[in-house]
């Protein structure tokens, strides 16, 4: 199987795929949430840049989408 390679992407594009405004809304999820994926720091340097694998993010998505789908079949 042919392995595929993902292109990271920053806090601007993450903010799109979640339909959020701010960074520091970003920031104050992933600290909320800690089933959110990890950055990768493009380098150990204290000011890296953050980026993330938008597979993970789009994994993490459907994931709270399927846990709201299992929410409300239990309410129902």
């Amino acid at each position: 199987m042919e392995q595929q390679h993902t292109a990271l992407v920053g806090n601007k594009e993450v903010l799109k795929m979640l339909g959020m405004q701010s960074v520091s809304g970003l920031n104050k999820l992933r600290v909320r949430d800690k089933t959110f994926p990890a950055p990768i720091k493009s380098s150990d340097a204290r000011g890296a840049r953050c980026r993330f694998d938008p597979v993970e993010v789009e994994q993490w998505i459907e994931g709270k989408k399927a846990a709201r789908n299992q929410q409300a079949s239990a309410d129902e």
